[in-house]
């Protein structure tokens, strides 16, 4: 897979149709740091990566499941309304961030912004047989490194994301009331839902690249004396498990 270089729009929409499943090296312009080094960084950025998705999206799932079991959807709703963003931020740090985007939001928060949006259109492309893509960006003394991963849709997720026709009517009127501008709904199975967006600035996020590439959970080790949903508050829309 091409590296990707975010420093212009313009370069990743051009890509977009010619970029995955293929193998060479960005122009100088365009270049990430150069060198074996930079080869051997690159592999452990994207190992860190693919952990903190794993960490990130077995705790939404996680809490998603216990609101299913024990609630049914329409609590569900209020769960995740409240949890995805406070659990985002529980899972970044130590200059790595994590959060999910979407074309068709349910929050407004999980909005993409132009990169995000040319990112969408890759892993919606035919062409792109890619799970997760990466570029960088930003100047030589601090570049940034981006991992996007696709989220797909599955059975459960239509529960809540499927044919409104074939909601109940307490889950409909919930998802109107809390998401008033919502877009996250009419899709079946196997459709592209989002994606996973991963950053973290280089060099200064290696050592927290290691630990994550080695298992370290990033909540256990940033937080140990915490849990990741005790300082919810109320119930506002600031989050959904998925985007």
């Amino acid at each position: 897979m091409k590296i990707l270089s975010c420093t212009s729009i313009s370069i990743i929409v051009a890509l977009i149709l010619t970029s995955c499943g293929t193998e060479e090296t960005a122009t100088p312009d365009q270049a990430t740091p150069t060198g074996k080094s930079m080869v051997a960084t690159e592999k452990l950025f994207i190992q860190a990566a693919e952990q903190l998705v794993g960490q990130y999206s077995s705790a939404l799932k996680s809490e998603l499941m216990v609101a299913l079991d024990n609630y049914g959807a329409v609590e569900a709703i209020k769960v995740c309304s409240r949890q995805a963003q406070v659990l985002a931020a529980s899972h970044s740090a130590e200059g790595w961030q994590i959060k999910r985007v979407s074309r068709k939001w349910r929050n407004i928060l999980d909005r993409p912004d132009t990169v995000e949006v040319a990112m969408l259109e890759m892993f919606d492309n035919p062409a792109t047989k890619d799970e997760y893509l990466t570029c960088w960006s930003g100047p030589d003394t601090a570049r940034v490194f981006h991992y996007y991963k696709k989220i797909v849709v599955k059975n459960i997720c239509l529960q809540c994301h499927g044919d409104l026709q074939t909601f109940d009517l307490d889950l409909y009127k919930r998802i109107k009331i809390a998401y008033p501008y919502d877009k996250a709904t009419g899709y079946q199975a196997g459709n592209l839902r989002g994606m996973y967006v991963v950053s973290v600035e280089y060099p200064a996020g290696e050592d927290m690249a290691k630990l994550l590439a080695d298992g370290v959970n990033i909540v256990e080790f940033t937080q140990p004396d915490t849990t990741a949903g005790d300082t919810i508050a109320g119930d506002s829309v600031t989050g959904d498990t998925s985007p």
